[in-house]
């Protein structure tokens, strides 16, 4: 089998790999949160999408000795994500996926993704855990996976994990421009 580049680049935009690949583009969106300040102006999702991707981002990666994904900020990141990088078309896939998601919750447990916690949410979240890896995926599985690979890219892109927990450092050293220079000992 043939792949060009043109045949890789579509195959990562349609598996959702393309966003980790774009270099400096979690930065970018990090910086918009913090542009934005405590307004938190939602971008593409409403106030209960971003509950449900809340939950579902705590239930990824919970509060332990770390921070949980949204104690560093994580649904506002998806929020600015699936706002400006992902085109109307992506972006109208995911908002009906993140309902199938909710409408499989329903069924399944028998209450919307919101009103469930712990030991209710933990087979939700365990069905649609199962399907990653799969070729073919419900709406549910799909917006799942694609939001797993969200939660888990923006938490440890955040400044907090990085800093924190990685111990990255953002700017090595620190750059005085008049240090004054001693002249070598001679002995």
């Amino acid at each position: 089998m043939k792949f060009d580049r043109r045949t890789l680049i579509g195959n990562l935009v349609r598996g959702g790999l393309a966003l980790s690949l774009m270099p400096g583009f979690a930065e970018t969106a990090w910086s918009a949160i913090a542009a934005d300040g405590d307004q938190k102006t939602p971008r593409a999702l409403d106030t209960a999408q971003t509950q449900m991707i809340a939950l579902i981002a705590d239930a990824i990666l919970p509060r332990s000795d770390t921070p949980s994904a949204s104690d560093v900020g994580v649904p506002s990141w998806v929020d600015v994500v699936v706002a400006d990088y992902f085109s109307d078309t992506r972006r109208t896939r995911f908002l009906a996926d993140l309902a199938a998601i909710d409408e499989l919750a329903q069924s399944t447990s028998g209450a919307r993704l919101a009103v469930l916690k712990g030991d209710a949410l933990a087979p939700v979240i365990a069905s649609l855990d199962a399907a990653c890896g799969a070729r073919d995926l419900t709406p549910a599985q799909r917006g799942y996976v694609q939001l797993k690979e969200l939660v888990i890219h923006g938490y440890f892109t955040s400044k907090p994990v990085q800093q924190d927990i990685l111990k990255v450092v953002i700017a090595p050293g620190r750059f005085d421009g008049n240090a004054p220079i001693a002249p070598p000992s001679v002995t």
